[in-house]
């Protein structure tokens, strides 16, 4: 296809982010003024600026994953290998590493070949999803960069453990992938003494950036899924959003709004709410994004900050009767983030009947489709009327172009988001301490001195609050 067809075929599918219904002008007080954005110009041209600079330099890794074409090729090949030996791809990580595939296979993933993400060690759900499994026709692939996390470790060693004594020592290893750091950890460690197959976490890409990389795509690729469609998504977003006019350049325009709505207009939650059950998965991977990135104690002068919008994740039209009523009518500290799909993909008519009922035949001969945009609209309208802030990412179709925009959008919003918050996104502080009490709790060496204030912890409980 000649470049400018293929721009233009592009540009029809581009995401669309309309920013109207947070504006002042069209709900008024709880409303940013746009004299409130060319206020801020000089900090964003001093925040665009160093993220710049530091991509430049290498040192944020994530902008270049859309790129990635030699990793690509790696990925892609151990993909078909696997995919000709299984029939499932069992994931076994949490958090960024897999709340982003669980996102990518809600979104555009069929049941054949099958993809299970296993994010959890409850084990009900662990347990059972095991007993299902015909280990000689499952590959499990196990995602952690530190190699380090307790949840995965535990899952990676009841799997290999059922592993061995299915298919023996030597058939074993052909039904692990290892997906970690390229130089440390435990996992790497492991892949070079039992020769498990591999591929890598590139160095600085933290979990709930690491979509774009093997972390999403092998999985992806197994269920044979366009990976180079997400990427080309994600090219295009970042053409976008190296605009240098913040009006103009969809990721800095959007983390800005929310970063005045949280710290001028005190609306310290966020609502993604798509229209879609296919983006569920998408909703629920940007609340970590948004709130792992921005949720900081400190600035990066090591300031107080205590900073960060609160992301609660919805889905319309389901939440329109749960949690619609507080969006409308409860505490003013919320803005909401629509996601309409213009085409879904399919459509079911409603027929036509019960003609003497009004109440129940003006529905004849819409599509449920429809009624979905319809409604999203309706709802979008009904909390401008109320003068609440909304926004709108509008997708032409679900797919892998439009999803990898969606990706690299909501990540570069965080990112500059952070920029102006004065903290630093890449980092998790406050997971940290959990990790280090867990760890004393089952007896790690080195972590004795926490098992301690586990106990000092745990005996300042009084018996009569407890009932």
């Amino acid at each position: 296809m000649p470049d400018y067809r293929r721009r233009a075929a592009r540009a029809a599918m581009s995401v669309r982010l309309d920013v109207n219904g947070l504006m002042a002008e069209a709900i008024g007080g709880a409303g940013i003024g746009r004299e409130e954005i060319d206020g801020l110009a000089t900090r964003l041209s001093e925040v665009s600026h160093v993220l710049k600079g530091r991509r430049s330099a290498g040192e944020l890794p994530f902008y270049e994953l859309p790129y990635q074409k030699e990793a690509l090729t790696r990925i892609k090949a151990l993909a078909a290998e696997v995919r000709a030996e299984s029939d499932t791809l069992v994931v076994l990580g949490i958090g960024g590493s897999a709340l982003g595939i669980k996102a990518v296979m809600q979104a555009l993933a069929t049941d054949s070949p099958r993809v299970v993400v296993a994010d959890n060690v409850d084990p009900w759900s662990l347990g059972t999803l095991l007993d299902g499994l015909d280990l000689g026709r499952t590959t499990f692939n196990v995602i952690s960069k530190s190699g380090e996390t307790a949840e995965t470790t535990a899952q990676f060693l009841i799997a290999r453990d059922l592993l061995l004594r299915s298919l023996g020592a030597v058939d074993y290893a052909k039904r692990v992938v290892i997906t970690t750091d390229a130089e440390g950890g435990a996992l790497r460690q492991v892949v070079h003494d039992e020769g498990f197959r591999d591929l890598v976490i590139p160095a600085g890409v933290g979990g709930r950036f690491s979509v774009l990389s093997a972390v999403g795509l092998f999985p992806a690729a197994f269920a044979g899924l366009p990976v180079d469609d997400l990427l080309a998504g994600a090219a295009w977003m970042d053409t976008r959003c190296q605009e240098a006019d913040v009006w103009h350049n969809p990721g800095h325009l959007l983390g800005t709004l929310l970063y005045l709505a949280d710290t001028r207009h005190r609306q310290h939650i966020v609502v993604l709410m798509p229209y879609s059950d296919r983006l569920r998965g998408l909703a629920a991977w940007f609340a970590q994004l948004w709130a792992e990135s921005l949720g900081k104690a400190e600035t990066l002068e090591g300031t107080p900050a205590h900073v960060g919008q609160t992301p609660l994740p919805a889905v319309g039209a389901t939440d329109q009767h749960s949690l619609l009523q507080l969006l409308v009518d409860g505490p003013a500290d919320k803005v909401v983030c629509m996601v309409r799909v213009d085409d879904h993909g399919r459509e079911l008519p409603v027929p036509s009947a019960y003609a003497d009922l009004e109440s129940l035949s003006y529905l004849g001969g819409i599509g449920v489709g429809q009624l979905l945009n319809l409604e999203q609209r309706a709802t979008e309208l009904s909390l401008v009327k109320q003068g609440r802030p909304v926004g709108l990412l509008a997708l032409p179709q679900i797919n892998a172009f439009s999803l990898g925009q969606c990706f690299y959008l909501f990540e570069v919003a965080a990112v500059f988001a952070g920029g102006l918050y004065r903290i630093d996104p890449f980092n998790q502080p406050g997971v940290e301490e959990s990790k280090r009490l867990t760890y004393a709790q089952v007896g790690r060496k080195g972590f004795e001195a926490k098992r301690a204030e586990v106990e000092a912890l745990v005996a300042r409980k009084r018996e009569e609050y407890i009932l």
